[in-house]
């Protein structure tokens, strides 16, 4: 969302508004005209309407005229050009938000992430959700780094959580989740009170780096809480323990090789076994989620109810022809 024009542009607003006063006092002092007419005269002068009903009559009010008619269309002539720029740059950006530096709005977008805040976490959230088609926006404060990352090919949207067009714009409610990546937990606690200010209905889940304060976050208003520094300690030292099956862990959680994903069960697999279901699928069926508990390696003749959702492991290149098999089934 781009800023006021005042916001922007105050600098040369004020100081048409200096020279309107400054040049209106000093014509009253030049000229002795009174007040409310040398104010006529510099509105006049510099729309350059110029009636010619008051005139300078003295060589300083004409040399008074010069440096004001001067300044003025300088002044003018860069307002004008700014307002055309303001006004041309948000038109190209709804047709061209990506090409020309701007998301503008989330049109009808739903089941999309939106992604609070910008650093190596959040690029890493943003990949994710790219390899598995999920639609994610990034909000950031910043017009510049909105533009960067929109030309670098990441939706981002420049705005405040204390904007309501902003929860309105990037359909909030309908979103599947919102991700908080900032590092520091006064930003997250805020952020996350700001936004169930908003709304009640999207899922929050906030990174934090100090297990002591999960309890707080969850009291903002977090549904989850992924303790960052936690993860990356236990797989530091696993990576000197057991380092193949840590570099096996990290491969899962990178962008390539093995991968794990969730799959929910509907009404064409309930009832079957996990035996029919794995026959049909080249993944692994690691666990299964029911009633908030996993189930690890269920028994072949274990029988799904509608609802389950079947955490799978597998090949990354796999993953989506399983998932469309399951859904033929």
């Amino acid at each position: 969302m781009t800023r006021s024009i005042f916001e922007k542009y105050g600098v040369p607003l004020s100081l048409l508004g200096i020279l309107i006063v400054v040049g209106t006092i000093t014509f009253s002092i030049i000229e002795g005209r009174p007040l409310e007419d040398s104010f006529y005269y510099m509105i006049t002068v510099l729309t350059t309407v110029g009636f010619g009903d008051i005139t300078p009559s003295t060589t300083l009010g004409k040399i008074h005229f010069i440096i004001v008619i001067s300044i003025g269309l300088a002044l003018y002539g860069y307002f004008i050009s700014t307002l055309a720029s303001i006004l041309s740059e948000e038109k190209l950006a709804k047709m061209f938000p990506g090409l020309y530096g701007y998301f503008t709005d989330g049109g009808k977008m739903s089941g999309h992430a939106i992604i609070i805040g910008w650093n190596q976490y959040a690029k890493n959230a943003y990949e994710e959700f790219s390899l598995n088609s999920v639609e994610a926006v990034v909000i950031v404060n910043d017009d510049e780094e909105a533009k960067r990352l929109n030309r670098d090919g990441i939706k981002a949207y420049a705005g405040s959580l204390d904007d309501p067009s902003t929860y309105e714009k990037l359909r909030f409610d309908y979103a599947r989740g919102i991700l908080i990546t900032y590092t520091d937990p006064k930003e997250s606690i805020v952020s996350i009170l700001k936004i169930r200010r908003s709304t009640r209905k999207s899922i929050i889940i906030s990174l934090i780096l100090d297990e002591e304060l999960v309890d707080v976050i969850k009291q903002a208003g977090a549904d989850e809480v992924i303790n960052i520094a936690e993860v990356g300690g236990r797989l530091l030292a696993n990576s000197l323990i057991e380092p193949k099956a840590t570099h096996l862990e990290i491969d899962m959680l990178s962008r390539g090789g093995l991968d794990v994903m969730e799959y929910e069960i509907k009404d064409n697999l309930k009832d079957k076994d996990i035996e029919t279901v794995s026959s049909k699928i080249n993944s692994h069926i690691l666990a299964i989620s029911r009633d908030d508990q996993y189930i690890l390696k269920p028994p072949t003749k274990f029988r799904l109810r509608r609802g389950d959702r079947l955490i799978l492991i597998g090949i990354s290149e796999e993953m989506e022809s399983d998932i469309n098999r399951l859904d033929k089934e």
